[in-house]
């Protein structure tokens, strides 16, 4: 994601083998499942025996014969695939194998992922910036504000970045820090919070009942709303009083491994543009509609800024982000930017807030296209919210937002029912943060789900939380602090400068891939990592190293579909 480099790496813990490569034993999601969730275990290997599940007192519950031999093109592996989904009643099982007891326990019962959603959400806390975090939330990662942010430098106005005086400031506090480092991002942090926004609107009595644990400022809000509130209110003082919006506060470049405290570059808002402003109309009209019954005032508030916003995009549709070339933090521009996207999600969002018919037309003129969703392309959350809501607009878009919807979860749907691992994956799902690809695999299935109630969409939701939970090459989960085996070396300035041994937990690392951008691969920049990837297998391409700020950083946008997809199977499966 943020192509991040820290002055120090030596002598930090590295894994770069897999372990199942290692240890041959079966591979399965960690935390466990709700009793009538499809359930399945992998082996690597091709042997003969079958498989036996057992309950504590012994007794078998489930005997199956060894299944086909596939190979997994992503990882060079031969697998075996069992599906053990008939064991339905709550408790604790081990797996056997020609009689040997294999692997890990695994738990089948009720809010086996309770834990997991309150601490992905609660990591957003930890990414607060402008605020101290007190013991009695943070616990032993308690530290000291940083970023105030209370003088930021609208870039280009100051001598040091080509202008004339002393600098234009704007004060731009609040927020959450992005990823590994401590820039804030328009871009990012709109899908972010659609995503965690979506949470509640698909799930409310759900995310109703979550509580984690944090300072409330807004205590008739529910949980999710409040810490969502506290980003909210930093996109809004990025925008200009013209309705344009810069496109992030950060310094010129990355700090090194230093606690925010103690990060005291100049902070800088850089240059409005198109893609920044749709995004943030899109969300603030999208959480003017959710806030709306609990806090109208504020409702009304950021829906104006939402239609600015869009006024402003309409008169400047070519103004994209173009990195400047003194910035190096990250540019969260991709190259093929065209502004289509953000145009469609920001109209699907404005008429469901406004029913204005101007912005209902606006999207008629640019349907949607067969993209899925990343920060780079939004086509999908509009999609989403013009098949979900359909009441709200007229028939054949929302003909075209269903199609769009259900033909990509039909294709990830065949690809993971025949995939070796049984993993809805596509070879593009192996990019920079793959982990967070797998994650918004899972919600595009959960809204197909949604949209027919056809329980395989959601055996496809599971089999991605299975993924990031323990059903992969690595035999780990990728979420710190749960499962058996979890990340220990994130790339994540707190993290690596806080001298606490374990990681913040709840936090999703970006996951394998073969960029090899933080590979010392000519030996000449002794910072890089090692060579993880050597097998030259996207799935193996990953090391639990600080170092690798290409696989194991961590990003907003990697854990809000963690916590969604979590939360979906949570609220539906025990409702």
């Amino acid at each position: 994601m943020n192509f991040s480099k820290s002055a120090f790496f030596a002598g930090a813990a590295s894994v770069a083998v897999s372990f199942s490569s290692a240890f041959a034993g079966p591979l399965v999601n960690q935390l466990g499942f709700a009793p009538d969730a499809e359930k399945i275990v992998v082996y690597p290997g091709s042997d003969a025996n079958g498989l036996e599940v057992r309950d504590l007192n012994g007794k078998t519950v489930l005997k199956l014969k060894a299944p086909m031999v596939y190979d997994w093109e992503y990882s060079g592996e031969e697998v075996q695939t069992f599906d053990i989904s008939a064991v339905k009643k709550p408790g604790t099982y081990r797996l056997f194998r020609g009689k040997e007891y294999v692997g890990t326990p695994i738990v089948v019962g009720k809010n086996v992922y309770d834990d997991l959603v309150k601490a992905s959400l609660k990591w957003f806390y930890y990414q607060r910036a402008s605020m101290p975090l007190e013991p009695q939330y943070a616990g032993k990662w308690a530290r000291a504000a940083g970023h105030k942010d209370n003088r930021v430098i609208v870039y280009g106005t100051d001598k040091a970045t080509g202008g004339k005086g002393n600098g234009q400031v704007i004060k731009s506090d609040r927020g959450w820090y992005d990823a590994g480092d401590y820039g804030k991002y328009i871009v990012n942090s709109g899908i972010t919070v659609f995503t965690l926004l979506e949470i509640y609107e698909n799930f409310p009595k759900y995310a109703d009942s979550l509580t984690w644990n944090i300072p409330r400022e807004f205590p008739k809000y529910p949980e999710l709303l409040e810490e969502v509130r506290y980003n909210l209110d930093w996109m809004l003082t990025m925008q200009d009083k013209d309705g344009g919006v810069y496109h992030k506060v950060s310094t010129l470049r990355f700090s090194g491994s230093v606690l925010p405290e103690n990060d005291k570059d100049a902070r800088y808002a850089i240059i409005k543009n198109v893609t920044a402003t749709l995004d943030f109309a899109a969300v603030m009209a999208q959480a003017s509609v959710v806030y709306k019954n609990i806090d109208k005032a504020y409702s009304d508030k950021i829906l104006k800024a939402a239609e600015d916003a869009y006024a402003w995009a309409k008169m400047h549709p070519q103004q994209f982000y173009k990195q400047p070339a003194d910035v190096q933090t990250g540019s969260y521009a991709p190259g093929d930017e065209n502004g289509k996207d953000e145009f469609r999600w920001a109209a699907a969002e404005l008429y469901r807030a406004t029913k204005k018919q101007y912005y209902q037309d606006d999207l008629k003129q640019n349907l949607f296209t067969p993209d899925g969703a990343w920060w780079g392309n939004v086509n999908m959350l509009a999609a989403f919210r013009v098949a979900l809501d359909s009441a709200d607009f007229d028939k054949e878009l929302v003909a075209a937002a269903k199609k769009t919807v259900l033909n990509e979860a039909n294709n990830l749907r065949a690809v993971g029912d025949t995939s070796a691992y049984r993993l809805p994956a596509f070879p593009w799902s192996w990019n920079w943060g793959s982990n967070s690809a797998m994650a918004n695999n899972g919600m595009v299935l959960v809204h197909a789900y949604l949209l027919t109630k056809d329980k395989s969409y959601l055996d496809g939701a599971q089999q991605c939380l299975d993924y990031l939970l323990g059903k992969n090459p690595q035999d780990m989960t990728y979420v710190t602090g749960f499962g058996y085996r979890s990340p220990r070396n994130p790339h994540h300035r707190p993290s690596e400068s806080d001298m606490v041994d374990d990681p913040v937990p709840g936090m999703l690392v970006g996951g394998p891939h073969l960029g090899k951008q933080d590979i010392n691969l000519d030996g000449k920049e002794n910072w890089k990592c090692p060579n993880y990837a050597a097998a030259d297998k996207p799935a193996l391409a990953y090391i639990d190293n600080r170092c690798s700020y290409a696989t194991n950083e961590v990003a907003i946008n990697w854990n809000a579909p963690l916590a969604y997809l979590a939360a979906a199977l949570e609220a539906i499966y025990n409702k």
